[in-house]
């Protein structure tokens, strides 16, 4: 299934709140939402995964389904 998963900081020093951290668009199974790790490296940084929302889409045009995962973290010290 097409699964974009969108990272955004909501508290850093290098990063302002709600900033996008990064995105990667990959093809996943509808498990991979309890995959995530609770810790994500970027650019050098640790980065704690606060909370995880979830949206799925099936279109029936297309039949495709995809989901987005918006994922909310914050930066360790």
């Amino acid at each position: 299934m097409k699964t974009i998963v969108k990272y955004v900081v909501l508290k850093s020093l290098d990063y302002q709140l709600g900033t996008p951290l990064f995105q990667e668009e990959i093809e996943a199974d509808s498990q991979y939402f309890d995959q995530i790790p609770s810790l994500i490296s970027f650019q050098n940084l640790q980065f704690k995964v606060k909370s995880k929302e979830l949206k799925r889409i099936y279109l029936a045009e297309e039949q495709e389904d995809s989901q987005t995962i918006i994922v909310k973290v914050i930066a360790q010290s």
